[in-house]
């Protein structure tokens, strides 16, 4: 069975659920560039967006980003150019807004990573892209929802839905080595960050909490970042104590997560996280790290004995507390067994 992956946002230095769903079902994904640090570079990107390119499995047509109602006709227009010419079986959408589900030419099984179901203007969730998203949803031939929660709050608009949650993949942390020593961290309590950096990731005050900590048997190291000024911002203000590695090539990634003693997932709390499994909290207890995290609803629900809670006022003192010995078996989470749950549901839904 051929498919075709739209991931909500592409990003091939991360690891991403759509990604290693069309790594182990053989599919196609689509990809695309789009840079909003400055308006220069949202220009160039855009028209850079607008040239087909194949690279193997990685596929990329024509894009238009604004404005959304004319430019997700044209989106659908090429990505049916596309169906054809690849001959696909199914479509799996993870993307919000650049498509039509409705006009696709292929059977469309929406993935939905994330609760875009709740109006939050702090992500660019309106209510008019949350509607947009509502009836592409009751399009779907089924949806696919990352947690519990979120599969309850499709059902009323589509009763085909699954949960899949999020995985890891084992064999990418076995040749990971710590990079403590490199880094001249040998000995010292390592707490770190990895991912996307955003206001609402509460990496700010995940900072401002290690800077009342701080000595030095201790160090913090963020990896991930952008050009936009959130994270300029940070990096100057807490450059001098904290490490900032940026975006670090996939192939290395591993080794980042190695480095940590505590993962840190500061998230502010809304629908959006609260019905989410973030893979950064089965990465960093798979490379070995406990996890401390904000009390994120569906995280807590979960019951992983390698998290721990608390409210980001109180940051600092559960960073500075010891944290529990845990032992977790991983092989139940692989994601070649997630892709498998969602080839399954696919081919149920054709």
């Amino acid at each position: 069975m051929k498919l075709l992956f739209i991931p909500h946002v592409p990003n091939l230095g991360v690891v991403n659920r759509v990604y290693e769903f069309a790594r182990y079902t053989g599919g196609y994904f689509l990809s695309w560039q789009i840079d909003n640090s400055t308006f220069a570079r949202k220009v160039v990107s855009q028209l850079r967006s607008l040239r087909p390119h194949q690279d193997g499995r990685t596929v990329q047509i024509p894009l238009l980003f604004k404005p959304e109602r004319a430019a997700a006709g044209f989106n659908t227009s090429m990505l049916n150019r596309l169906v054809e010419r690849l001959r696909v079986d199914a479509v799996v959408n993870a993307n919000a807004l650049l498509f039509d589900v409705g006009r696709i030419e292929a059977p469309v099984v929406y993935d939905l990573v994330d609760d875009h179901l709740a109006v939050n203007p702090g992500i660019g969730l309106t209510e008019k892209r949350v509607a947009k998203i509502r009836e592409d949803l009751r399009r779907s031939r089924g949806v696919v929802c990352v947690s519990e929660p979120l599969r309850a709050k499709v059902l009323p608009l589509n009763p085909r839905a699954v949960t899949i949650e999020n995985g890891v993949s084992p064999e990418r942390f076995e040749r990971a080595e710590s990079l403590k020593k490199p880094l001249g961290l040998a000995g010292k309590k390592v707490f770190g960050y990895i991912g996307g950096v955003e206001p609402w990731t509460g990496l700010e005050a995940a900072c401002e909490s290690f800077m009342r900590i701080r000595d030095p048997g201790n160090a913090m190291i963020v990896v991930g970042g952008s050009r936009a000024a959130y994270y300029r911002n940070l990096k100057k203000r807490f450059g001098n104590e904290i490490l900032f590695a940026g975006p670090v090539a996939p192939e290395k990634v591993a080794d980042w997560f190695k480095t940590l003693d505590v993962g840190l997932i500061p998230f502010e709390r809304n629908d959006f996280t609260d019905n989410a499994l973030p893979i950064k909290a089965l990465e960093y207890a798979l490379a070995g790290a406990s996890v401390l995290s904000t009390p994120l609803a569906y995280l807590r629900r979960k019951g992983y004995p390698f998290v721990r809670f608390c409210e980001i006022s109180e940051f600092a003192e559960c960073m500075a507390a010891q944290p529990p010995a845990w032992h977790y078996d991983f092989t139940s989470c692989g994601w070649e067994k997630r892709a498998g749950e969602l080839l399954s549901f696919v081919k149920g839904s054709l």
